[in-house]
């Protein structure tokens, strides 16, 4: 649960990416102005990540079922939902950085351009934007029910989502760095409870 959020914040930190449908021009620019081994790490961490979001996703919503079963439920499956197309997304980001080691053509661009909006890459994006926010919305909703994290800790696993809302469409990279740290601090708290219940 606390992995989790720490190498998606190891890995925002250093991701070079603005994001964006159909900005490869920036984002393969970008990249290639990047220093290549912090890049490489931030592939390697949310490479990771591809492991633990789930699993943390899940671990919140087993905190809350016996109180809080249907949003447990319903945030647990869309947030394991949305959190599988991340290995896609990291492959994206991973291509990106190739085209830029390679010279970044505008054969590349509009190669990028075409593969993060094609009808694979398309809906893989959207299942993860749409599940993965409304997850984190419901789960903050039910921890912050049943009490068991504080309730500063329930707002900011559910202030992820709308925070994000606002990162994408206007490419404020920074405003992730505030989701990933968000995402910590709610997490501690939660990861904690688990602690004492098993004790």
């Amino acid at each position: 649960m606390v992995l989790a959020p720490i190498f998606l914040l190891l890995g925002t930190l250093l991701n070079p990416a603005v994001g964006g449908i159909a900005a490869g021009a920036a984002n393969i620019a970008v990249n290639a102005t990047a220093d290549p081994t912090a890049n490489q790490l931030h592939l390697a961490f949310y490479a990771v990540e591809t492991f633990l979001l789930p699993v943390s996703v899940l671990a919140l919503a087993g905190l809350v079922l016996e109180r809080s079963p249907w949003l447990a439920t319903i945030g647990g499956g869309l947030g394991l939902v949305g959190w599988l197309p991340w290995a896609a997304l990291v492959a994206q980001d991973d291509l990106t950085f190739q085209m830029a080691q390679t010279g970044g053509s505008p054969q590349f661009v509009d190669l990028w351009n075409r593969f993060t909006t094609d009808a694979t890459m398309g809906p893989l994006t959207l299942i993860y934007v749409i599940c993965h926010l409304v997850a984190y919305v419901l789960l903050g909703i039910a921890l912050g029910r049943a009490g068991v994290i504080p309730t500063w800790a329930a707002w900011t696993l559910a202030l992820t989502s709308p925070i994000t809302v606002i990162a994408f469409p206007t490419h404020v990279h920074e405003l992730l760095y505030v989701v990933a740290a968000l995402m910590l601090a709610g997490s501690i708290p939660a990861a904690q409870a688990v602690w004492r219940d098993r004790l």
